[in-house]
C-alpha cells in the first residue's frame, strides 16, 4: 500500500473563525429577510391607503421602520464581524512569519557559533603554525632555500645563451629554406629531320649535238 497523503490538521485558530464566519452568513442572510419583509410592509401601506385606511397603514409603516432599525443594527454587527475576522487572519500571518523569524535566527545564530572569530583566529594560528612547520622542513633539507645574487645572474646568463641558441637555429633553418635551388626538370628535345642532300648532276658535253644533261645515279651516303 502506498503511503497516503495526511489530511492538514485542524487547529483551535481554524475552527474559531469558521464558527465567526458561520455567524457572518447567518446575518447576512436575516438582512436579506429582514429586506423583504420591508419590501412587504410598504406594499401593504400602499393598499391600505388606497383603501382608505390611514391608521393600518400607519401601522404597517411603523413596523417597516423597526425593521430597518434591526437592518441597520445587523449591518453595525456584520461590520465587526468581519474586522474580528480580518485581524485574527492577519494575526495568524503574523504568527506564522514570528515563526520564520524564530527559526531563522536559531539558523543564523548556530551560523555565527561555527563561524566564531575566535574560532577563525585559531584555523589561521594553526595555518600559519603548519606553514612555518614546513618552512623548517625545507630549510633542514636544503630544499627552497633562496638563491644569492651570483646564482641568479648565472641563471640568467644561461638563460640567454639558450635564447641565442634557439634564435640562431631557427634563422639558420629559415635561410637554407629560402637557399635551397628549385629542381630544374630537363624535357627531352623534339628530335631534328634528316635533310638529305640533293643528288648531284653532271653535265656531259657532246661536240656533235651540243651539251645536254645527262641523270647520273645518287651517291650512297
Amino acid at each position: 500500500m502506498g503511503n497516503q497523503p495526511s489530511s492538514p490538521k485542524i487547529t483551535a485558530q481554524d475552527k474559531a473563525i469558521f464558527q465567526l464566519k458561520q455567524q457572518r452568513d447567518k446575518i447576512k442572510q436575516h438582512q436579506r429577510k429582514l429586506t423583504l419583509v420591508c419590501d412587504k410592509q410598504t406594499q401593504l401601506a400602499r393598499r391600505a391607503i388606497l383603501n382608505k385606511q390611514p391608521e393600518r397603514a400607519k401601522f404597517y409603516l411603523r413596523f417597516r421602520k423597526q425593521q430597518e432599525s434591526t437592518i441597520a443594527k445587523t449591518f453595525e454587527q456584520l461590520d465587526n464581524l468581519e474586522k474580528l475576522i480580518g485581524t485574527i487572519e492577519f494575526k495568524l500571518i503574523e504568527k506564522d512569519v514570528m515563526y520564520g523569524l524564530q527559526q531563522g535566527n536559531a539558523v543564523l545564530k548556530q551560523l555565527n557559533n561555527e563561524m566564531s572569530v575566535d574560532k577563525i583566529d585559531r584555523i589561521l594560528d594553526d595555518l600559519e603554525e603548519e606553514k612555518l612547520k614546513e618552512q623548517e622542513i625545507s630549510e633542514t633539507l636544503g630544499l627552497g632555500s633562496a638563491l644569492n645574487r651570483a646564482e641568479e645572474d648565472s641563471i640568467d646568463e644561461e638563460f640567454n645563451r639558450l635564447n641565442r641558441e634557439i634564435h640562431n637555429v631557427q634563422q639558420q633553418e629559415e635561410g637554407e629554406e629560402e637557399e635551397a635551388p628549385l629542381a630544374k626538370v630537363k624535357l627531352p628535345e623534339a628530335p631534328k629531320e634528316q635533310i638529305m642532300p640533293e643528288a648531284p648532276t653532271n653535265e656531259v658535253t657532246d661536240s656533235k649535238s651540243g651539251p645536254h644533261k645527262v641523270q647520273a645515279e645518287p651517291v650512297p651516303i
